[in-house]
């Protein structure tokens, strides 16, 4: 009987809890934003207006009741009492704040009336911003009742209980699964040279009577047991979801059990956002939510939005394009290396001999790339063949100018009978075939030239080779002057002159290909010009987007104003202040150079420069009122009272 009362008038509890929220719910209650202060003070506010209720003392027997507010249910018909909330306000500080070092902090305070909060209820407050498309979800602030505490904390001792009759995985199979004693008592009788007990299986192993261990132990294993525990690892949601109505919130900024409530509550909440380029305007809502223990929630209507206008310094960054000089020659040259095979001691040309078909065919795609260019002529192509050292100085010397002849007479045969498809040449003239117009005013002029033997770049190659053992003393013999007694010098180190010729020589038997070319219509040898500084360009565009240090790795070559501006957004004041020093005077320098002194708590300097900026352009006085660090001294100072005379 005694149980049946006490679950009557938890129940009864319950309702009248749930009645009142379906109240909140029914009263419309929402969140709105409101500016007590124009310029300074944002709030928002869940509002309601607060009605006294009337006593009444009854004549006859002098008891005293209290009469309050009443409305007649629509769907019950039942009278009830109807008690309009309080504000719930959340207070910017600023409508107007700053962006600082890539960081915008916001700050505001949640005040939560008294009104509104109930032991058997928990209140959860979202700040949610947006910023351009994208929202950002702040951590939630959750006020919760005493009561609701007690009941969600009963909860999940529940679930904690019933995760604790679930065997883990990491227990012991025999120890949990089986009927222990009675195994150990069979295999000691029946099967004493099995371990399995330790963990070791021998399925080999068998008793007297041929029954196996695994047939032992299987018949002492309890699969109910096994089968019961599996079960409650399935249903560890579903009783989570019995036993706790109301999950704790996770990740949650604050979580304020409320016991004795006799007052408003406050919250300070400060949050740092990370600037980009769309963070000029950022919008503010809350969306509050109320529970009760039974898990009825009654979601809030969202706040009207509150408006933060950011300021920073990319407002004042110089968009004027930046030129840069350029020197424009008319002569100009090109070079590639083709690495162009002989056989030993020959000098024709074997286009199927290794790579010449496709280093031959590169020579020819370079050259008609630029008798295909309009603004380009190609004056003469210089042939220069060189050989490895290998063999005597006087045959290489003979053979290296031959080789170079080769190629000389082979790309001339190619060109003047056609054989290429997009150019040939006709009386010394290269001609394309795709329209049939001459591309070269003069005639074409092919030079051969030749290197006997590439003793310096064979030098280059020995001393960055790490391969080589007896570096030092090989090098050494490069001081020999005749050619052949310094190879034969080489030959005395055996080993790494095998490796020599292997390795390095091949890389010597190269042709050099040098292309001059001249402007096509230019007369003077040089010209001066400008063109748009594009990289200078990209580094201003980060700006803009707020990319401070990727701008910043472009602008601090050119230290201008620009320049200046990156330094001071990232917090480089000393830097930012020495650039600005150099720069021409404009009311922008010299108002910056007030937030720089302002900065570095020079007061008396920084109100110097304010006054002379705004000396020089009015619009700095209604621009300091955007900066903390000069609304703090105009505030102090009355530095803006001459605006209002």
């Amino acid at each position: 009987m005694k149980k049946c009362l006490i679950l009557l008038v938890m129940e009864l509890l319950l309702i009248g809890c749930s009645r009142k929220i379906y109240r909140i719910e029914r009263d419309d209650v929402t969140i709105n934003v409101r500016h007590e202060d124009g310029r300074y003070k944002n709030t928002i506010s869940l509002s309601g207006n607060k009605k006294k209720d009337l006593s009444y003392k009854e004549p006859l027997t002098g008891r005293n009741f209290l009469i309050e507010n009443a409305a007649r249910d629509e769907k019950s018909g039942e009278m009830i009492g109807v008690r309009e909330l309080e504000e719930v306000i959340v207070t910017a500080k600023s409508e107007n704040i700053s962006e600082r070092n890539g960081i915008i902090l916001l700050g505001f305070i949640i005040t939560v009336p008294s009104a509104i909060l109930d032991s058997r209820w928990q209140l959860e407050i979202l700040p949610i911003l947006s910023i351009g498309a994208d929202t950002i979800h702040f951590s939630s602030i959750a006020i919760t009742g005493i009561d609701f505490k007690k009941a969600q904390s009963k909860g999940y001792l529940k679930y904690e209980k019933y995760l604790r009759r679930i065997i883990p995985d990491e227990a012991d199979f025999y120890e949990f699964y089986t009927d222990l004693p009675n195994l150990v008592l069979f295999l000691e009788r029946n099967l004493p040279e099995s371990r399995i007990l330790e963990g070791i299986n021998n399925n080999e192993l068998k008793s007297e009577f041929g029954i196996s261990e695994k047939q032992i132990v299987d018949h002492y294993v309890r699969e109910w047991l096994i089968e019961r525990n599996e079960k409650r690892k399935r249903e560890k949601d579903l009783y989570f979801n019995k036993y706790v109505r109301i999950p704790r919130i996770r990740g949650c900024r604050l979580d304020s059990v409320i016991k004795d409530i006799n007052g408003d509550f406050a919250y300070h909440y400060s949050q740092e956002v990370v600037a980009s380029k769309e963070s000029s305007k950022l919008r503010l809502n809350l969306y509050g939510t109320i529970r009760d223990q039974s898990g009825l929630a009654v979601r809030l209507k969202p706040s009207d939005t509150l408006q933060y206008n950011v300021s920073s310094m990319i407002s004042f960054i110089d968009t004027t394009a930046r030129y840069k000089k350029k020197t424009v020659y008319r002569r100009m040259s090109s070079n590639i290396n083709a690495s162009i095979e002989f056989k030993p001691g020959k000098y024709k040309i074997d286009p199927a001999l290794s790579s010449n078909l496709r280093q031959l065919t590169i020579i020819k795609d370079t050259i008609g790339k630029i008798i295909n260019n309009d603004e380009l002529v190609l004056d003469s192509l210089i042939i220069t063949a060189a050989s490895s050292p290998e063999g005597y100085y006087s045959n290489n010397k003979i053979l290296s100018a031959r080789r170079a002849g080769a190629i000389k007479q082979y790309l001339q045969e190619i060109l003047e009978t056609g054989k290429d498809e997009s150019f040939t040449i006709i009386n010394g003239h290269l001609v394309s075939e795709n329209n049939d117009t001459v591309k070269n005013e003069k005639k074409l002029h092919i030079v051969s030239k030749s290197i006997p033997e590439e003793w310096s770049e064979l030098l280059r190659l020995i001393q960055i080779d790490q391969n080589i053992v007896e570096k030092e003393k090989i090098i050494g013999c490069m001081d020999i002057r005749n050619p052949d007694d310094r190879e034969n010098a080489m030959k005395i180190y055996r080993k790494d002159y095998r490796y020599i010729k292997e390795y390095l020589y091949p890389a010597l038997r190269k042709v050099d290909f040098t292309f001059h070319l001249h402007k096509r219509g230019m007369i003077k040898d040089t010209i001066h010009t400008k063109e748009l500084d594009t990289v200078y360009q990209r580094g201003v565009a980060y700006l803009k987007e707020r990319r401070y240090s990727d701008a910043l790795k472009i602008l601090s070559c050119y230290e201008d104003f620009n320049t200046a501006i990156a330094h001071m957004s990232l917090g480089h004041d000393f830097s930012a202040d020495k650039i600005l020093s150099g720069c021409n005077e404009t009311a922008i320098k010299v108002y910056l150079q007030a937030i720089l002194a302002a900065r570095r708590d020079e007061e008396d300097q920084a109100i110097q420069y304010f006054k002379k900026a705004k000396k020089m352009d009015i619009s700095m006085a209604y621009r300091g009122s955007l900066d903390p660090e000069i609304s703090y001294l105009i505030n102090k100072y009355n530095l803006n009272e001459d605006l209002f005379k």
